[in-house]
């Protein structure tokens, strides 16, 4: 009698798409021969209160939970917590970031942007889960107080988005993607200026301030790539200024055909704030910056679980865009005023701190782990 073939289920509602994480770990789960069923359709905070059209596809979701053995999540998932599921069904939550950066789920009850506690506990958020994974031990902790769950039920492996960064950075991926980006954006390429991504969380209503960093940089030392999050696209804030911010003083390119990801192979410099990209470009060995320029009421309203200035790269932490490009000039520039370089030791300090797992071919490791569950 053959083996029978083992079924999973993958539920997203980050993008009406396939993520990145959910593509690879999908492709490395046929691979191994497994059935799997994925179910991508976006959903916020904003959108819900009239996404009615989103009942049938938790109606979907609850069919494909019910006939899975294993169910994989990157976020809340309504009938997973809510609606008993077979005991033999295993869920597990793979989250949609590699860290934490920013507080989320039970850590914001109560706070802006998050779910008030009678709601919180009337959707059973977050509950329902039988594995967390986690890429360190600190976010562990961090994830544990987001999901109110326990620490054993913390499984210890990487995001498949770690392989392909690590492809794209300076593995197989690098020369294509980086062949790809310039042929998209000439002016890039045949420079001695120095390509800058900037890449800033969602700030829910708010856009982000770009004028004060476009008006810091010496236009003849960089060029500058702006990837704004996804749910600025999705319109999730009032009209973004950013367009017509820098007419007259840098170049500024406002791309939204590559991912971050992707530019981290065509990149020389990285500046983020509160995203979990500040842990994810720690694998690519090039400069981080971050210019946290509302430091204090992200802070007070969102809550950050990072303390920027307890941590090894507390030196390229900034909160006004003058001092900021100063730094670069110092560390980054063909000449520095001192001579100093970046300091890759803090780097890594960080990297080890907050992935402190095996990063190779976290995919495949990743999938077994799933495999295991069925």
């Amino acid at each position: 009698m053959g083996t029978k073939q083992k079924k999973i289920a993958i539920i997203s509602r980050e993008s009406d798409s396939k993520t990145l994480d959910v593509s690879m770990l999908e492709e490395e789960l046929l691979r191994r021969g497994c059935r799997v069923k994925v179910l991508s359709k976006l959903l916020t905070k904003e959108k819900s209160i009239k996404a009615l059209g989103y009942i049938g596809h938790v109606a979907k979701q609850q069919a494909a939970i019910m006939a899975s053995d294993v169910v994989v999540l990157d976020t809340y998932c309504i009938p997973a917590s809510m609606i008993p599921h077979g005991k033999g069904t295993r869920i597990v939550q793979i989250w949609h970031a590699l860290g934490a950066v920013k507080k989320f789920g039970w850590q914001t009850v109560g706070r802006e942007g998050g779910s008030s506690e009678k709601v919180a506990r009337l959707m059973r958020m977050h509950r329902g889960y039988d594995y967390v994974v986690s890429p360190s031990d600190i976010t562990a902790e961090y994830f544990c107080e987001a999901f109110d769950t326990d620490k054993d039920k913390v499984a210890k492996y990487g995001l498949p988005r770690i392989d392909y960064i690590k492809s794209v950075a300076s593995g197989e991926r690098q020369a294509d993607m980086e062949r790809r980006i310039l042929s998209q954006y000439p002016q890039l390429a045949g420079t001695d200026r120095k390509t800058m991504l900037y890449a800033p969380t969602f700030r829910r209503g708010r856009s982000v301030d770009l004028q004060s960093l476009i008006g810091a940089l010496d236009p003849a030392k960089y060029d500058l790539v702006v990837k704004l999050h996804p749910l600025y696209r999705a319109g999730n804030t009032g009209p973004e200024e950013a367009s017509s911010a820098g007419s007259g003083q840098l170049d500024v390119i406002y791309d939204e055909t590559f991912s971050s990801y992707d530019w981290l192979s065509a990149a020389d410099i990285i500046i983020s704030d509160y995203s979990s990209l500040v842990i994810e470009t720690t694998l690519t060995d090039k400069p981080l910056f971050i210019y946290a320029y509302d430091l204090e009421e992200y802070s007070e309203n969102t809550g950050l679980n990072m303390d920027f200035y307890s941590e090894p790269i507390a030196p390229y932490v900034f909160k006004d865009a003058a001092s900021l490009a100063a730094c670069i000039d110092k560390t980054c520039g063909k000449t520095g005023a001192d001579g100093q370089g970046y300091d890759m030791e803090a780097l890594h300090a960080f990297r080890d701190r907050y992935i402190d797992i095996d990063t190779d071919n976290c995919t495949a490791a990743l999938a077994e782990f799933i495999i295991s569950l069925a």
